[in-house]
């Protein structure tokens, strides 16, 4: 009787062993898991994520430029479209199922533009026709990948990450020599976008509602001007500055012929003509914009 109690206790106790080394397996798994391989996945879908809300933000652009170019040939018509934005996403299903979340805003930055012609002591000035254009921003809200924000102004569409930011995609705006290179032109369309400010934040799926509302022009009877001072006002700064200078060097634009300077709320745009002999032709598409119409 007592070798086979010893022996029961012997199994006893052999089990109860057995079972706290799978716990402490079990526990050493999940540990790992949880400490070095999700925050890696996580991070992996944030950033893919990211590029969601890049794509919907570069095609909610292109719609609004398909959109500005029918307006301006039919002004009478009024057209609108639809924009979906993916606000949140980058969940793990069994390990990590909730997602990441973000803000969209309409009409959150101050943007406007100014322009300034000048020619044999004449000035011409685009005065309030640029000013007060309106943005669209998404403003990530990560746990793991590094905070973005994507904004659209003036038919740019810019990221910021930090104190840096990037033009993604360019504005309708071109510079290039004209006239057997004896003359430069400048041409821009502007993206108007009024409507009430407006910011929801959310995991799911919101919607932007645009709507043509006419066109206008800056409208100087074809003047050649000498020399043309374009002033931008926008809180991302050193990614217009980068996108005109690149632009002017495109069109074979002397450097001696123009200059760009910046600082934390402007960029200066200067071109000079060697006689007489800049365009500046501008025009501007107005939108009535809304966020979540429908709700």
């Amino acid at each position: 009787m007592k070798i086979r109690s010893i022996v029961s206790c012997e199994k006893a106790v052999s089990a109860a062993i057995s079972a706290v080394l799978l716990f402490g397996i079990l526990v050493s798994v999940i540990t790992l898991v949880n400490v070095q391989y999700i925050p890696e996945w996580k991070t992996s879908a944030e950033q893919s994520h990211m590029d969601d809300v890049f794509y919907d933000m570069a095609g909610m652009k292109n719609e609004l430029d398909i959109l500005s170019g029918y307006a301006r040939t039919e002004p009478s018509t009024s057209l609108s479209v639809s924009v979906p934005i993916k606000m949140g996403g980058a969940s793990l299903p069994m390990f990590s199922p909730e997602k990441t979340s973000g803000q969209l805003t309409v009409n959150e930055d101050d943007f406007g533009i100014s322009i300034v012609g000048t020619t044999q002591g004449i000035t011409r000035n685009s005065s309030s026709l640029l000013l007060d254009l309106g943005t669209v921003s998404y403003r990530s809200d990560n746990n793991y990948f590094v905070d973005q924000k994507y904004v659209y102004e003036g038919g740019a569409l810019i990221l910021a990450q930090d104190s840096f930011s990037l033009m993604r995609l360019g504005p309708q705006m071109d510079i290039r020599k004209t006239d057997n290179s004896s003359n430069i032109s400048v041409e821009l369309n502007v993206i108007d976008l009024s409507g009430p400010r407006r910011s929801i934040s959310s995991n799911s799926i919101e919607e932007i509602n645009f709507r043509t509302n006419g066109t206008d022009d800056l409208y100087w009877d074809g003047t050649l001007f000498t020399d043309m001072t374009m002033t931008i006002q926008t809180s991302y700064a050193s990614s217009w500055a980068s996108y005109l200078e690149t632009l002017a060097d495109d069109a074979g634009i002397d450097a001696s012929d123009y200059s760009v300077s910046f600082n934390d709320t402007a960029v200066v745009f200067f071109l000079e003509g060697n006689s007489g002999d800049i365009k500046i032709n501008v025009t501007k598409t107005f939108f009535d914009a809304r966020l979540n119409l429908l709700s």
